[in-house]
């Protein structure tokens, strides 16, 4: 089989083991960033950095990858050193057999940033990276100089409200079998269910990245399942939100039907010094149906709170 088909000058699904230089190539496209990797406590962790000046981590969700932040990353590279990890457990991190839950994840990236040698930042983190994110905060908040939720899940009321059509994908056999007939064509569509808000296009390019990084190898599809299993409403910050100590901004998307806005009021209640930003119109990938709008709330959240 070949290791991927081309129609029309994109990429379709049907690859299996593409090498890993020529999958980082068609992540990256035309974004201008540099790919590094290092070890850190035995894990590959793999990240994407453009810019200069004060860092900005950005943290993506479930099954995604630094290169989800690929329409945000020009808008803040002007102003910070962006660093956009891939978490273990996806994208071109390792995949070793791990616990991938939330607060070890939160363990994972600030030893990774320790190890570059950034002791203070900037912190953003989207969906199932809200949440890491928040626990980053928590457990080393004299290192974090704001914090944004975007569409964070980690709240019990965001497991007790996710659509039947959510609950019945994140079973486990169902998952499985999912898993194994992913394809842009039906990610597109799942997006247009509940990911983005209406009348937003499919984003082909943030769907095949998906794909890319989740089925290129039976490890990939193996991986995904217990990333799926550890990371997802396995453990809540409800009681623990109030002991986040530093300057939040919470941005959500309106219409979001995966984590909803209620969500975000909730986390913007417990935080002590938190802010809600709505978004119009928008659903849960606010990084790509909002992306000039996210960085400009974040941009100036930063820069008046630090």
């Amino acid at each position: 089989m070949k290791d991927v088909l081309h129609a029309a000058g994109e990429f379709v699904t049907r690859h299996r083991g593409l090498a890993p230089e020529t999958l980082e190539t068609a992540l990256m496209g035309d974004l201008e960033a540099r790919s590094t990797t290092c070890e850190v406590n035995d894990h590959g962790i793999h990240w994407i950095e453009a810019g200069d000046g004060p860092p900005l981590v950005l943290v993506h969700g479930w099954s995604c990858s630094g290169y989800f932040w690929k329409p945000m990353i020009p808008l803040f590279k002007e102003k910070y050193r962006v660093l956009a990890p891939d978490l273990p457990g996806h994208g071109l991190s390792s995949k070793e057999h791990d616990s991938y839950l939330p607060e070890k994840q939160a363990e994972r990236l600030l030893a990774w940033l320790s190890e570059i040698g950034v002791e203070r930042f900037t912190l953003v983190g989207h969906s199932m990276g809200g949440e890491i994110a928040a626990r980053m905060a928590l457990q080393a908040p004299e290192r974090v100089q704001t914090l944004t939720l975007a569409g964070a899940i980690g709240l019990k009321q965001v497991l007790d409200r996710l659509p039947w059509y959510a609950r019945l994908a994140l079973a486990p056999v169902t998952q499985k079998v999912i898993n194994r007939f992913l394809t842009e064509k039906a990610l597109a569509r799942s997006h247009r269910l509940f990911m983005t808000g209406p009348g937003r296009p499919d984003y082909p390019e943030c769907t095949r990245d998906i794909i890319l990084t989740n089925t290129n190898t039976p490890l990939d599809l193996a991986t995904l399942n217990q990333t799926t299993r550890d990371g997802l409403f396995r453990d809540f910050l409800d009681g623990r939100a109030t002991g986040i100590s530093l300057p939040t901004l919470c941005i959500w998307g309106e219409v979001d039907k995966l984590v909803p806005l209620s969500a975000g009021e909730e986390y913007a209640r417990l935080i002590p010094d938190a802010h809600l930003a709505k978004i119009p119109a928008t659903g849960h990938m606010i990084p790509w149906e909002e992306p000039e709008r996210m960085a400009s709330e974040i941009i100036g959240f930063d820069e008046q709170r630090r």
